[in-house]
């Protein structure tokens, strides 16, 4: 079980299911999430989440492929929390940041480094994508 929240205590959540993948994304998109730096999320179905008390607010927008991507942050504090995209419905980005215990995330690999500024360090041993992984 994977816990966490929002800075200001206001929404929790509850991971009950074994994470898809970890990674890194370095979309523009993200990096405005961030406030600069890549989303460091993990994948989870949307199933196995279950948020409380409150429920985030969310924003979206249309990815580069034409996608439809929620983003969901505390409207309270602005802590960001999860991401969902309309290419796949059933599964949930949660991000890293948010975990009780970060030290968990290991990222498996990095997304949309062609996006990625001079001064964002990719890690060379993990594998890369310009854009999005082949399906």
């Amino acid at each position: 079980m994977l816990t966490g929240g929002c800075a200001c205590g206001r929404i929790r959540y509850e991971a009950s299911g074994q994470p898809i993948i970890f990674g890194s994304c370095y979309c523009r998109q993200c990096q405005y999430a961030s406030g600069g730096a890549p989303s460091h999320a993990f994948l989870m179905l949307k199933s196995e989440l279950k948020v409380m008390p409150a429920m985030p607010r969310a924003w979206r927008s249309t990815s580069e492929k034409g996608n439809q991507v929620t983003r969901y942050f505390c409207e309270q504090c602005g802590t960001p929390l999860f991401a969902e995209s309309s290419a796949n419905p059933a599964v949930v980005s949660i991000k890293a940041g948010s975990l009780d215990d970060p030290g968990v995330f290991k990222s498996s690999g990095s997304i949309w480094v062609s996006s990625a500024q001079p001064w964002h360090h990719v890690d060379p041993d993990l594998p890369r994508f310009d854009k999005e992984p082949p399906q």
